[in-house]
């Protein structure tokens, strides 16, 4: 029987973003020490998950619907500092050199340009496998049979799928985005229902799946809970549009084929090799070989 086609998708700000972050604690500092974990991380990715497609996304910057909606959404973030754009653009230029297909498009958020090409994807490749490489909890509303996320769980980077999500939370992956829009997400500047936490937003969901039906049916909860929802209806259902995320996103049609990846060929690029000679990243030149 022959294996199915696997696909790996990367959150590349998310990655980078972290990756920055080891660097700055180290006590030792070294040139592009985010594209050296960067690097690191994704590399340990690769060499044991055998794919054959590779898509790094990025942030495009600019002004996404979801300003337009909630003015101080993500507002409390601090824009990139000048180092890590710097590194960003080397790593952007390194990627294309060692033909790694990567995708920006502004006023697009990476996890929209990850949900986009997941979505449409799959519709068009059923039998295709696709990895979603990120800590960016809102990607985990588009898991299904065939896309999971690969994430860390106890300090490894761990596949957590399908099922694991729906024994866990007892509903299923689609109406995450329900139990967020209860929730909010203080990581992105979105407020939820004072006084419902993740106890109670997750009893709603099992009970109602969809904050639509939730809705519908007030009259079957309890007072407190009732007055609960029903003073903040308005901000839920903004909540919902905030979160969703985008599957419609217009790519080139000839996108999914340049994604073409061979590890065994990747790790011997010289482009890649010079790099990382250049910058003495010895351990990553070890990996390599």
């Amino acid at each position: 029987m022959k294996e199915q086609e696997k696909c790996l998708i990367v959150d590349g700000n998310n990655l980078l973003y972290s990756s920055y972050h080891v660097a700055q604690k180290l006590t030792w500092k070294t040139k592009n020490g985010a594209i050296f974990f960067f690097l690191r991380v994704l590399i340990s990715v690769l060499k044991k998950g055998n794919y054959q497609k590779l898509l790094i996304a990025f942030d495009g910057g600019g002004i996404n619907f979801r300003e337009k909606l909630l003015p101080q959404y993500k507002a409390q973030r601090v824009s990139m500092p000048e180092e890590l754009w710097k590194q960003l653009e080397e790593l952007k230029l390194l990627l294309g050199k060692s033909n790694i297909t990567y995708l920006q498009i502004i006023n697009c958020e990476a996890d929209d340009l990850i949900a986009s090409f997941v979505s449409q994807n799959k519709e068009i490749y059923p039998d295709k496998v696709f990895d979603i490489f990120t800590r960016d909890k809102d990607l985990l509303q588009i898991i299904s049979k065939n896309v999971s996320i690969l994430k860390y769980i106890d300090g490894k980077v761990t596949l957590y799928n399908y099922n694991q999500f729906c024994q866990e939370n007892d509903f299923l992956p689609s109406n995450y985005l329900d139990y967020l829009s209860l929730l909010g997400d203080s990581v992105d500047n979105i407020a939820g229902i004072k006084g419902i936490g993740p106890v109670n937003a997750k009893k709603l969901i099992q009970q109602f799946h969809t904050v639509e039906n939730v809705y519908q049916q007030l009259i079957s909860l309890p007072e407190a809970t009732r007055k609960l929802l029903e003073g903040n209806k308005e901000l839920v259902l903004l909540n919902k549009e905030i979160i969703s995320l985008v599957k419609d996103i217009s790519f080139p049609q000839d996108l999914y084929h340049n994604c073409d990846f061979n590890w065994e060929k990747w790790k011997k690029n010289q482009e890649l090799l010079n790099f990382c000679e250049s910058n003495k990243f010895n351990s990553i030149l070890k990996l390599l070989i």
